[in-house]
């Protein structure tokens, strides 16, 4: 690379250059950063990453995994999904939903072909089961549900969104 004194660079280029070179100096640091690291939701950049341990998991290990019957360590017979902590994100992303043929519990990236999108939403066909979270006692869907607002727009769908990573 050839040096070329500043005093030689007019300054209208000058100051073009600066701020590129700021730029470059950043990328070049985001180069060797890890990632593994959560990475902002896409398409709502002042919006920090989704968590599955941090945003997603424990509402889900809240409502869905701690009573008499769910998908805890005392499920029914009809159980097959387990969401407690060690299985929860391996249960969920990447496999089939039992319940829709040819849908999965998370299909990453795709939260409208994601079957728990629509077990939390209630927008299930017929043979598809019934809403969650259910009430053990009743065994029918919460009304209303005791899900935080907005839990499945602003936490699932955009962690979905962004790959499902296990972060």
């Amino acid at each position: 690379m050839t040096w070329i004194p500043h005093t030689l660079i007019p300054m209208d280029l000058r100051s073009r250059l600066v701020p590129m070179l700021a730029l470059a100096a950043a990328l070049a640091a985001c180069k060797g950063r890890n990632r593994d690291a959560p990475t902002q939701v896409q398409g709502q950049p002042n919006l920090p990453a989704v968590s599955f341990r941090k945003d997603v998991y424990p509402v889900l290990a809240k409502n869905c995994a701690t009573a008499e019957g769910c998908h805890g360590n005392q499920p029914t017979s009809a159980v097959e999904l387990d969401l407690r902590d060690a299985t929860a994100f391996s249960q969920l992303v990447g496999k089939d939903a039992e319940m829709r043929k040819g849908a999965q519990r998370v299909r990453a990236g795709e939260p409208a072909a994601s079957f728990l999108v629509a077990k939390l939403a209630g927008t299930l066909q017929p043979s598809e089961g019934s809403s969650m979270p259910q009430n053990p006692e009743t065994g029918e869907p919460f009304q209303p549900s005791p899900l935080p607002p907005d839990y499945i727009e602003k936490i699932l769908k955009p962690w979905i969104r962004a790959g499902a990573p296990n972060n």
